[in-house]
């Protein structure tokens, strides 16, 4: 990860905090928070969170070029502590990565159906209401006349 996408993550980390709840931020918030060394505009701010939540480091429910709806993930222990100053320094001892179980809440989401099985569901759907409305149409004809 470069140092940019390090110091995002970690003013994304300050701004939205660790409560598992997407919030709102705007862009001016978190340019304010990275260096001006890193010389960061709204753009390329914009590319640096699309690909943190490519790799999993956010979700985002909503994002326009000044404000985004995101939640800051814990995928990795050692690399959501790591800062930009220690990556600097050399490592002296063995990293131990440990990745987040999923939460309940995660669990109990039901998975969205597909685009081809909404289209196959409409269309039964359909063709047995049909089938329902042409039934009722015949059986009433044959009493009425």
């Amino acid at each position: 990860m470069e140092n940019a996408h390090r110091y995002v993550m970690a003013a994304l980390r300050e701004l939205t905090g660790e409560d598992d709840i997407f919030k709102v931020v705007e862009a001016d918030e978190i340019l304010e928070k990275v260096p001006a060394s890193e010389g960061l505009d709204k753009q390329h701010l914009s590319f640096i969170i699309r690909d943190l939540r490519d790799a999993d480091y956010l979700k985002v429910k909503y994002f326009t070029p000044d404000e985004y709806c995101l939640l800051t993930v814990k995928k990795l222990e050692d690399e959501a502590e790591e800062t930009p100053a220690d990556a600097a320094a050399p490592a002296s001892k063995p990293r131990v990565v440990a990745t987040r179980t999923r939460s309940a809440e995660d669990r109990r989401q039901p998975k969205a159906p597909g685009r081809v099985s909404v289209f196959l569901m409409a269309f039964f759907g359909s063709a047995l209401g049909g089938m329902i409305v042409t039934a009722i149409a015949i059986i009433l004809q044959k009493f009425a006349v």
